[in-house]
């Protein structure tokens, strides 16, 4: 392997060996046993008590923001029963201060809850005549707390092991801290990862931002907890405020379309959004948000009221609002972690329409559908003008950011459209009538017909106005990749010896190339040399392909197949420090087809 992908198993090294017990200090004088027996308890409750107040305060910071969202309220009165229930267990144990730990965070969840109140005020109660324990207990506590978390975590039981190793680390920091830390962090971790796939939120972020205040989390645990800060985030304003909740679902399913329930949320959010226009008799943005939505699932019924709504948009203003198309902005501020330079566009899949929807993400979290119905974006270099191929016109489009697309070739089998660098021409490749496939050049403002200028696919104009493509010699046998100097009169270049080295992408220096190629049985990225020489970058067994460079060659984009998701990655040229930052789902069709571009 040269690179180990950035999912960390979900327990630690130090789970797969025995946990050593340090040996219990001596014991209290036989004078007084009874005592220390007392003290101990005493003492183990009252260090749980601080412990588990920090948590049910910190927990209680992410509750509020699924107001308005019934079913997840009833969650809430659910988990803070939950959380009554045990502080009854505590209280007839005599655990006290865990008791009222719990009972607090009942009621911050369920603020009406009926009986914590009573069990708070119990419990409260019954701790003021508890005597203060002195000090001779605290190894013996120690030790206790030690060996219950290292049971705990050796079981699995992250729950336990983290609010146990939780308590001994706040009450005794240096009892076996390089173990206990350790120990507490695959714990939080685990826990929290846990929690989010349960879709409990607000805990499993807590528990996550806990695991981080010991060591930094690995990109998976980010990108997941920015995925259920965002999925909260939208949630929150369900019912409350419909436009911002449609921006947050849209923002979200930019970035994740397969995550949760997020697709038939956004689209109901944009149906009821619409229909609030509409009973308000204001049929341009009734009928803007109804063609979003049409846009995602085809209804016949929500077609007819479009259709209305349109017709009399149309009548009543003069400038009405038209259907959405081209670049649709969905005003995301969020930055994505990982993911810090230029804007990448990149092709995501809907299974509803049966075809792909090209997005483009910014570095400061901007999100932009740039087109619906379209795919295999390709940015031209040093500018925001994007040539791609447009489904729904059936050929090729080039579009700038606040423009309506322009069809630069009305040809359904053109395909993997590129444009040079100073804008006045784009390359593509289009089948014969026998399906030979060719590299054809036309100038961007329609003075002339395309030129067949070779046998290729997948071109890639490079930003020294190199062009490269994978294709054959005359001969059909003689294939590799290519590349071109249109302006030198010498012909084209092979600098490789296989058809399969595929889906090229020019570094920023224009002397390298990144592709893909499955020489090996198996889907990997390699960097080529314009004078000769290549170079692997991945080597595993999974699929990484559609490889593009960031604007100022310090990463590499790239897309992968892994547990049954596809997603885009970064990485560093070198194949190091990988890191997912959006969430492609589990379709993708023609993937090999697809591509990715990255700009400034």
């Amino acid at each position: 392997m040269k690179r180990r992908r950035g999912r960390p198993g979900r327990r630690s090294a130090i789970s797969e060996e025995t946990i050593p017990l340090p040996a219990p200090a001596e014991e209290a004088p036989a004078a007084g046993p009874t005592f220390w027996q007392r003290a101990r308890v005493i003492l183990l409750v009252l260090v749980s008590f601080l412990c588990l107040i920090g948590i049910a305060v910190g927990v209680a910071g992410y509750s509020g923001i699924r107001e308005g969202e019934r079913e997840r309220q009833e969650r809430r009165a659910a988990i803070a029963d939950e959380h009554y229930q045990r502080g009854l267990s505590r209280l007839d144990a005599g655990e006290y201060e865990l008791a009222i730990a719990e009972f607090e965070y009942a009621l911050q969840l369920d603020p009406d809850h009926p009986l914590a109140v009573q069990g708070l005020d119990e419990a409260r109660a019954r701790l003021a005549a508890v005597p203060t324990p002195t000090s001779q207990a605290a190894e013996d506590i120690a030790h206790e707390l030690y060996t219950e978390g290292v049971a705990a975590y050796q079981q699995g039981d992250w729950e336990t092991a983290a609010r146990v190793l939780g308590q001994l680390h706040g009450f005794a920091p240096e009892y076996e801290a390089e173990a206990v830390e350790d120990m507490l962090f695959t714990s939080l971790y685990n826990h929290g990862m846990a929690l989010l796939e349960e879709d409990r939120f607000e805990e499993g972020i807590f528990y996550l931002d806990r695991a981080l205040a010991i060591r930094p989390l690995d990109q998976e645990a980010l990108w997941e907890r920015e995925l259920a800060h965002r999925y909260m985030t939208a949630l929150g304003y369900w019912g409350l405020d419909w436009q911002l909740c449609v921006q947050r679902f849209e923002e979200l399913y930019a970035l994740a379309p397969g995550y949760k329930d997020v697709f038939s949320r956004l689209y109901e959010a944009r149906v009821v959004y619409g229909d609030l226009w509409f009973e308000q008799e204001e049929m341009c943005p009734a009928a803007a948000q109804y063609a979003r939505a049409l846009e995602m699932l085809n209804d016949p019924e929500l077609q007819q009221r479009q259709a209305e709504a349109a017709e009399v948009c149309a009548v009543a203003t003069p400038t009405p609002i038209p259907p959405i198309t081209g670049t649709l902005p969905t005003t995301g501020t969020l930055p994505v972690p990982g993911f810090q330079v230029g804007r990448l566009a990149y092709p995501a899949y809907n299974p509803q329409t049966g075809l792909y929807d090209i997005y483009s993400l910014t570095a400061d979290g901007r999100l932009t559908r740039v087109a619906a119905g379209a795919d295999q974006p390709c940015w031209q270099w040093g500018s925001d003008r994007l040539i791609y191929r447009n489904r729904l016109a059936a050929g090729l489009s080039l579009i700038q950011p606040g423009g309506q697309p322009v069809t630069l070739r009305a040809d359904a089998t053109a395909a993997w459209p590129t444009i040079s660098p100073d804008g006045g021409r784009y390359a593509y490749a289009a089948p014969d009538g026998a399906g030979v496939w060719h590299i054809y050049i036309a100038p961007t403002d329609g003075t002339a017909e395309p030129v067949d200028h070779a046998i290729g696919w997948g071109p890639a104009w490079g930003p020294s106005g190199l062009l490269a493509w994978t294709g054959c010699e005359e001969d059909g046998l003689t294939c590799g990749v290519f590349v071109d100097n249109l302006d030198d009169g010498q012909p084209p270049t092979r600098l490789t010896a296989s058809k399969g080295d595929i889906g090229l992408h020019w570094a920023p220096s224009g002397d390298l190339l990144a592709y893909m190629s499955n020489h090996t049985g198996s889907w990997n990225l390699y960097l080529l040399s314009v004078t000769g020489g290549v170079q692997e970058i991945t080597d595993d067994p999974g699929i990484e392909a559609l490889p593009a460079w960031a604007p100022d060659g310090s990463a590499l984009a790239f897309l992968s197949y892994q547990d049954g998701r596809w997603s885009i990655y970064l990485m560093d040229p070198n194949g190091e420090n990988v890191r997912r930052i959006v969430d492609l789902g589990t379709d993708m069709p023609n993937w090999g087809d697809q591509r990715l571009s990255w700009a400034p």
